[in-house]
């Protein structure tokens, strides 16, 4: 008996060790295309800014709006049941990615990437609670470092490997890499038995107006989302381009500081709930710091464009100054379950992120239009974007983090209890 309790304990554990490493590969996914790939995929399909940026928003929009659907799906039939189908998509859409014949059916291939990776984020964490009830924070707190690992995996490395084999051969890598995970999943799953279908979860998008009829949470939701949506628009989009293209940076040495920005955002997913309990489980100064310290990073790079600095030490500065700041998620997900009732702050926390992904996805529209705005240079078939393409990009970014710099000051203190 005990042998038998042992043996399927041991296969949960696998279980959800071969999740951890599909969403590590989500996150990897979030970031490659455009980031690490901006100037290959320009060139290889011979196109404007805003249609590579638009790969990204792609993305973004259909992991924000995947949230709305797979909160409510993984609430009724577990998450293991929905990353059955997540996960398959997200490996037959990055194999794609990598064959597209054409840019729109890249477009096609990068919104099937964004369906599976969204339906990962929502189900590892359901079936990290379901798995380890008793220490589901801390066990939550490895999964979100394992995914910022993807992120980090996804930046030099990648870019590495793209300058040794191509942007298609690595891609096609990391997929085939991805599926061998997926299949570990699926051998895994038919093995155990699974959890029982809740027929009280009911499909009511109602429940996200609820959400909505508090200030507070619109103050917290606004923070959150455009403090993380602006960092990820430098991280996943342009911040490769821009310290290539300003600073002056190589691709690998560009690659580099994106790298680091993805370990810190690892790094906070353990530092900031550590540092917050010590503070004695203040969320607000949190938010306040994410808020001011995402807009004085923007504000140091529309200055050092102004000035005409190009010193990647300020300009990469800046970008760390910006991950520390909007890196905060798990105060965020504390602060949001504090102040709302235990039957809407699953539903929130789904609103929460799909906003923050929307914000993220529109904010690349807008980045990739503005930077056409002005006639790029072209240099060995790479076109470059000048000061004026970047100033009027990064000013408006400035302005928009101002909105997370209010709304973090409208921010009740909980001091960790619920309120």
């Amino acid at each position: 008996m005990n042998k038998t309790l042992t043996d399927s304990k041991f296969r949960l554990w696998l279980l959800w060790g071969f999740a951890v490493l599909l969403y590590f590969f989500a996150n990897l996914q979030k970031v490659v295309i455009p980031g690490a790939t901006f100037n290959e995929i320009q060139q290889h399909f011979s196109t404007a800014a805003s249609s590579v940026t638009g790969l990204g928003a792609i993305f973004m929009y259909t992991y924000a709006f995947s949230q709305l659907f797979v909160g409510l799906f993984v609430d009724r039939f577990s998450g293991v049941r929905v990353m059955a189908w997540g996960g398959l998509l997200l490996v037959v859409g990055s194999i794609l990615s990598a064959l597209a014949p054409s840019l729109w059916m890249l477009y096609a291939a990068r919104i099937m990437v964004g369906m599976g990776s969204a339906s990962v984020y929502l189900s590892i964490t359901k079936e990290t609670n379901r798995i380890f009830p008793g220490n589901f924070a801390l066990m939550l707190g490895f999964v979100m470092v394992l995914g910022y690992l993807g992120g980090v995996a996804g930046n030099a490395p990648f870019i590495a490997g793209v300058q040794a084999w191509g942007w298609q051969s690595t891609l096609i890598l990391a997929g085939i890499v991805s599926g061998v995970a997926y299949a570990g999943f699926l051998l895994t799953k038919v093995s155990l038995p699974m959890p029982v279908v809740a027929q009280s979860a009911r499909f009511d998008f109602r429940r996200f107006l609820d959400v909505l009829k508090k200030q507070h949470n619109i103050y917290v939701i606004v923070c959150g989302s455009f403090t993380f949506g602006l960092y990820f628009v430098v991280q996943s989009m342009i911040g490769k381009k821009f310290l290539e293209d300003y600073s002056g940076m190589s691709a690998e040495g560009a690659g580099w500081v994106l790298t680091v920005l993805m370990i810190i955002g690892a790094a906070n997913s353990l530092l900031a709930p550590g540092l917050n309990r010590l503070l004695g489980d203040r969320r607000r100064i949190f938010m306040l710091f994410s808020g001011i310290g995402t807009a004085l990073s923007f504000l140091l790079l529309v200055l050092a464009i102004a000035f005409g600095i190009h010193s990647p030490w300020l300009t990469g500065g800046s970008f760390v100054l910006m991950a520390f700041a909007a890196n905060i998620s798990p105060i965020i997900v504390a602060l949001i379950k504090e102040t709302n009732y235990s039957d809407i702050w699953g539903v929130a926390l789904s609103l929460y992120t799909f906003i923050a992904y929307m914000v993220i996805a529109a904010l690349g529209n807008v980045v990739g239009f503005l930077m056409d705005r002005f006639e790029p240079e072209h240099i060995d078939g790479v076109q470059i974007y000048g000061r004026d393409s970047y100033l009027l990009s990064f000013g408006v970014l400035l302005v928009i983090s101002l909105f997370a710099v209010y709304s973090a000051f409208r921010i009740r203190e909980t001091y960790g209890k619920d309120i």
